[in-house]
């Protein structure tokens, strides 16, 4: 699911917003404050008028960053997921090397085909996950 979280554009550190009384400080942390897919830098200016930014009125020093926020465990499945393709080529191959039958031959080799089809998209993915 895709979020957005204000963050400063030097330290890159996540920016929080804390309601004290009569104002608005603002802290930093290594942890986003998760914002939806709607929010804009004009939305959070609004929401916090009363926001001390050290001396400034603005929020130049700030960007909305646009995050995937993934649940526990489900990077870790969609990566045994995409290396099935690859355990069946080895299994593949390893038939294709003891097989003595030319017409078992041939067949395996088209299944290794297409097998390594599917290992260089899972591959392709995997590179650009993270």
């Amino acid at each position: 699911m895709k979020v957005k979280a204000l963050r400063d554009k030097n330290t890159k550190e996540f920016i929080h917003f804390f309601e004290m009384g009569e104002g608005t400080l603002i802290g930093t942390s290594s942890i986003p404050n998760v914002q939806p897919m709607s929010a804009s830098l004009e939305m959070m200016k609004s929401m916090y008028p009363k926001a001390r930014f050290d001396g400034l009125n603005d929020m130049k020093n700030f960007e909305l960053m646009e995050y995937d926020f993934i649940e526990s465990g489900e990077v870790g499945a969609d990566i045994r997921n995409k290396l099935t393709p690859h355990q069946n080529l080895v299994a593949l191959v390893e038939l294709l090397l003891e097989e003595e039958d030319p017409d078992e031959y041939i067949k395996l080799k088209k299944f290794i085909r297409k097998e390594i089809v599917q290992s260089k998209e899972c591959v392709n993915y995997l590179a650009n996950l993270l």
